[in-house]
């Protein structure tokens, strides 16, 4: 089970946000891994792979951004996209200050693989790889233009309101028990603001040429059949990677959650493996 500790820190506005680490036991581990969970997502859904990868002699710290899990501020809303990367900052020091010196890497999940992306563009200290699961580069879906144009009006006369995302449970995952806990949780959101949408939409706009600002070894997991977020965008991405190590790997008839979907244990042990060879 390994030793399980959490917490608070303050984002540089002051903003409380939530953090939980999963060390071996002894505290004998050979890296740190930063992980961080997608929009409407908290760190708590990722205990049975922080569980696993501390069997595989990993050490994990997770968090939860402003607007999510046990966070502070209003749900599913940022003001500004780069508070997403300013939370990011300090949580990464974190990450660095548990390593002690040992390497440390990054597992991001979808939104949360959207603000690492723009994170490793700006080459953090001490990233010595980037793992990243359906990252939200694109819809898997054509939104309609005229909720798009309704967010970008709303952002400004009414910038918090919250927004059903129409988001199906069925969506994330073919697990039917992960769908029902997922269902079941509290601090799970289906909700998200029309500024975070705006901001959001500007920070995947943003990705043109920022590829080739990526330099660190990268692994990009997707699912074959997201209908969420845009495979063959991930892909299209991943290909102006400036990287010389990086890997793209798809999973047929996966849905979302790569890492909460039946077959998930392949999905853990490919990413401990990748983690292990580039310590």
């Amino acid at each position: 089970m390994g030793r399980r500790d959490e917490g608070f820190f303050s984002a540089r506005d002051n903003t409380r946000l939530y953090w939980q680490s999963l060390l071996p036991e002894g505290d004998s581990f050979n890296d740190v891994i930063g992980l961080v969970h997608g929009f409407g997502d908290h760190s708590g859904r990722y205990r049975r792979v922080m569980e696993w990868l501390v069997t595989q002699g990993h050490a994990v710290l997770a968090f939860d951004y402003r607007g999510h899990g046990k966070a502070d501020g209003k749900r599913g809303h940022c003001g500004d996209w780069y508070e997403y990367l300013a939370d990011m900052e300090v949580f990464w020091a974190r990450v660095r200050q548990l390593a002690s010196g040992k390497p440390t890497f990054m597992l991001a999940h979808s939104h949360g693989g959207l603000i690492a992306t723009h994170f490793a563009a700006r080459k953090p200290e001490g990233l010595k790889g980037l793992v990243m699961t359906a990252p939200f580069y694109r819809t898997a879906f054509a939104p309609p233009a005229v909720k798009l144009a309704g967010a970008r009006v709303l952002s400004y006369v009414l910038p918090s309101v919250p927004i059903h995302l129409g988001l199906k449970l069925e969506d994330l995952s073919r697990d039917v028990a992960w769908q029902k806990e997922t269902a079941e949780d509290p601090l799970y959101g289906y909700y998200g603001s029309p500024r975070w949408a705006v901001t959001h939409m500007k920070a995947q706009d943003a990705l043109q040429g920022l590829g080739a600002q990526i330099t660190q070894p990268l692994y990009m997991l997707c699912g074959g059949a997201d209908p969420i977020v845009s495979t063959p965008a991930a892909k299209g991405f991943f290909d102006t990677i400036a990287s010389a190590d990086k890997t793209f790997k798809e999973y047929p008839g996966m849905l979302h959650e790569v890492m909460c979907e039946t077959g998930k244990e392949e999905v853990w042990a490919d990413i401990s493996r990748w983690i292990s060879a580039h310590r």
